[in-house]
């Protein structure tokens, strides 16, 4: 994680749940600074520019999702396993970080016009470098269908699973719950032959 001050680490907070409530281009540097309790001035002295608050809220975001994923695909013995515990660590992250989470899915247009995936973009490909092992290995293995892509495969886990950050009775299952379910479901429809 990045070393940050105290301040710096308070301001991004504030400003992540704003970006995440209003929007980015919708929320200014002046009321970011007064909800943070700072002049918009001093805010300067910490970011130099809204879009500077938006890449580090992000680029932390990312570093935290791959060092979920690395911890996952380093305890798992199979390529189930891991695609198992990519699911549990996907929602404990959208858990764990709602304001990223919304401001990475909501803000996509806002993130591209400003260059700032690009500022994530190594880290976005490794994480889904994890998946993408895993599922390879399935299908080699013959544990996963071979007549279904792995890429058509991922990316409907993928985008199902952040998207289920705006369904309304996801708070009625636990996250080891709704992991479980939602692994289930996908692998149930994804394994190989037996």
């Amino acid at each position: 994680m990045r070393t940050m001050t105290g301040r710096r680490t308070e301001i991004m907070e504030v400003a992540a749940a704003m970006f995440a409530e209003r929007g980015i281009g919708a929320t200014t540097v002046r009321e970011i600074g007064e909800s943070a309790g700072v002049l918009s001035g001093s805010l300067y002295h910490h970011f130099s520019s809204k879009d500077e608050i938006v890449r580090e809220v992000l680029a932390d975001f990312m570093d935290q999702i791959e060092r979920a994923f690395s911890a996952v695909a380093a305890a798992s013995t199979s390529p189930e396993q891991t695609v198992r515990g990519l699911v549990r660590a996907t929602l404990e992250c959208i858990d764990r970080y709602p304001h990223a989470t919304r401001i990475y899915q909501r803000d996509r247009a806002y993130l591209r016009k400003h260059g700032l995936l690009d500022a994530i973009d190594t880290k976005s490909r490794a994480v889904r470098r994890h998946w993408r092992t895993a599922i390879e290995a399935g299908i080699a293995a013959g544990d996963f269908r071979a007549d279904v892509p792995g890429d058509v495969f991922y990316r409907t886990v993928r985008d199902t699973l952040w998207a289920t950050m705006h369904w309304p009775d996801r708070a009625s299952w636990s996250t080891e719950e709704f992991a479980e379910l939602m692994a289930s479901m996908f692998l149930g429809g994804f394994r190989g032959p037996r």
